[in-house]
């Protein structure tokens, strides 16, 4: 097996530009936790790099023949890797780059052709989800679904940290859903990127995280002070009505919090039939001093700070 054949290569990465693909779809329309409708943008206009891959996309991409073969063998199903995604007929910047399709087999109960969309994570983060697939895979399943036409898939899952392989879970089409994300997908690509002014970028997504916001403004120039407009001023009151009932929500935690402390004294935890509700454990942890290193080794302290440039925002 040539790994080169595994990762994606320089002319794959760079046509990404021209499309929306499936692990972008709930980016785009703002259900992702890893990117933003505007990331995807100023990717897709050169004004952000592509995405470096990184070692857990790196170990997806040579894990998948092993994930692929694991799901062969407890399905007795056969699947095939595919050398060109599948494109909407309508609309050619949809397309679909599926990791493999499962051949039909009425012996083995799949009478038509299906999806295998394969995913590798860790056990923490489908116990923070109680145990259910996140949101943005579902979109891409459903995006793959409707660019193949077909009726299923199969989400074979991995977790990288108990080397555990999940039972394949089936995901049927659902129309709907379908009919709602190809309307969005088309309004964001119409709205964003091909309507263009005179610099060739054309019009943005909005920022929606702090995240967005400090890509596009890094650096604040010095001295310069704007006077409010009313939009930002209504902004402004309702954020400080906003921390105001946040402020209140947080005294009545620690309140509450504090009351519990003294129900335990120094119980650890508190149950109900045997189910753990409040825990309060001690625990030692160790720190490192810089007060203390600075003062003692001043030469390597300066050697081995780093300066970093960031903004901060205050609301007085």
């Amino acid at each position: 097996m040539n790994i080169n054949e595994l990762t994606p290569t320089q002319d794959w990465v760079d046509e990404r530009k021209n499309y929306i693909g499936g692990s972008e779809v709930a980016a785009v329309l703002g259900f992702s936790q890893y990117s933003t409708p505007l990331q995807v943008w100023m990717k897709k206009k050169g004004l952000l790099p592509p995405e470096e891959e990184n070692p857990i996309m790196a170990f997806g991409h040579y894990f998948e023949p092993v994930m692929a073969a694991h799901f062969e063998n407890i399905t007795g199903l056969k699947t095939r890797k595919l050398s060109k995604p599948f494109v909407h007929k309508k609309h050619d910047f949809l397309r679909a780059n599926i990791d493999r399709q499962v051949l039909a087999s009425r012996s083995f109960g799949l009478e038509s052709t299906a999806v295998l969309e394969l995913k590798t994570t860790t056990s923490q983060r489908l116990r923070a989800l109680d145990g259910q697939p996140p949101e943005e895979w579902l979109y891409q399943i459903q995006h793959y679904l409707a660019l193949t036409g077909y009726e299923v898939a199969f989400l074979q899952i991995f977790e990288r940290d108990t080397c555990h392989f999940h039972e394949p879970m089936l995901v049927t089409r659902d129309e709907d859903l379908i009919i709602e994300i190809e309307s969005k997908l088309v309004e964001w690509w119409q709205t964003y990127m091909l309507d263009e002014s005179e610099d060739g970028e054309g019009r943005r997504p909005e920022p929606i995280n702090g995240e967005d916001a400090l890509i596009l403004y890094p650096e604040s120039d010095s001295g310069k002070v704007l006077e409010i407009s009313p939009k930002a001023y209504g902004l402004y009151t309702e954020l400080q009505e906003v921390r105001s009932k946040k402020s209140d929500h947080m005294e009545q935690e620690e309140f509450l919090k504090t009351k519990l402390k003294d129900h335990l004294g120094t119980a650890e935890r508190l149950v109900l039939a045997g189910k753990n509700l409040v825990s309060w454990k001690s625990q030692t942890t160790n720190r490192f001093d810089v007060s203390a290193f600075r003062r003692e080794h001043p030469v390597f302290y300066k050697q081995f700070t780093k300066t970093q440039s960031t903004r901060r925002f205050l609301c007085h």
